[in-house]
Formats: structure tokens, C-alpha cells, sequence
């Protein structure tokens, strides 16, 4: 089963369609399903902030939405890309994957912790309310932190415990298709 590869949709979409369909490959196609729902959900955030609160968040708030963002927007395109490819052809991205996801994963907590009005950092952001509150909170913590983690996850499994390498050398592709590696 675990070569097999979701029909139907998915392969519509080119996702989860690696060789060998492993926990991790399963893992950075929900980030990338999360991924897309956060980079939606975040640009929903931008309107509806922008028309409740108007356009004046400062110079700190804009330049870190727009970086946080295209970030996101990148490693939603990775996430997908390393579900269709094996851990030894994605490594490289991988470990970009994990040093992006750790690192915003301080960020996230951070955000998240500014959002309840638990830190107050006003150079960055004044706590919203109301409908402004919520939708970050959907965007910014339900899926930005679901992203971040189960692309940290996903990536550390493919990099620490790739379970589609054969440990005498080849891949498990070649060794279901009876090839020497």
C-alpha cells in the first residue's frame, strides 16, 4: 500500500505522487494542502485588515507581512515539489524546508503569542480585535502554524528516516522495479 499513489484528484493536481509514497512524502503533501490554505486564508487576512483598519500599519508590519508571506508562498511550492520527489532527489530541498520551518516556527509562536495580546511589541503591531483578530487567526495560527509543523515533520523524516532509500544503497524505486542500484 505504501507505494500507491492517491487517485483522482491528487493526481490531478500533481501532488502526493512520489515513487514510494512514505510518511514523510505524505506528511510535506498535507503542508503543501496547508500551505495553500494559509497563502488563501492570508491574503483574506490582508482584506479584510486593510479594509476594517485601513492601509497606515507602518512600514515594520507591512515590509514582515510581505516577506512572511512570499516565504510561505516558496515553501508551499517545495512542500509540493519534495511529495513528488525522493528523499535522496530532495535532500538539498529538504533541508531547506527544515531550516525555513524552524525558523518560522519561533516567528509563528511569537505571532501567535502577539495576536492574543499576550506579547506586545507595538514597533510591529498593534493586538487586533474583532474581524481583523479572527481572520489572522485563521490564516496565521490554524494554518501557518499547521504548515510550518507538518513541513518541519515532513522534512525532518525524509532527511533523518527516509523510508523509500534501500539501506543497501539504492532507491526503492529501483529496487521494486528488480534494477541494480
Amino acid at each position: 500500500m505504501k507505494n500507491m499513489a492517491p487517485k483522482g484528484f491528487f493526481n490531478n493536481i500533481g501532488l502526493f505522487q512520489a515513487p514510494a509514497l512514505t510518511a514523510g512524502h505524505r506528511c510535506m503533501g498535507m503542508a503543501a494542502l496547508l500551505g495553500v490554505c494559509f497563502v488563501v486564508t492570508h491574503l483574506v487576512s490582508v482584506v479584510v485588515t486593510c479594509v476594517v483598519s485601513g492601509f497606515n500599519w507602518g512600514a515594520p508590519a507591512w515590509v514582515l507581512d510581505i516577506l512572511g508571506f512570499l516565504a510561505g508562498l516558496f515553501f508551499v511550492v517545495q512542500c509540493w515539489l519534495s511529495s513528488n520527489r525522493t528523499s535522496a532527489d530532495f535532500r538539498r530541498g529538504n533541508v531547506w524546508i527544515s531550516v525555513w520551518a524552524f525558523a518560522t516556527l519561533g516567528a509563528r509562536i511569537i505571532d501567535t503569542l502577539m495576536l492574543f495580546g499576550v506579547v506586545k511589541w507595538s514597533a510591529v503591531y498593534v493586538t487586533p480585535t474583532g474581524a481583523v483578530l479572527w481572520s489572522n487567526v485563521v490564516s496565521e495560527v490554524a494554518f501557518g502554524n499547521a504548515f510550518t509543523v507538518t513541513a518541519l515533520v515532513g522534512a525532518l523524516m525524509l532527511l533523518l528516516c527516509p523510508q523509500d532509500v534501500d539501506p543497501l544503497g539504492g532507491n526503492e524505486k529501483q529496487r521494486l522495479a528488480g534494477a541494480e542500484p
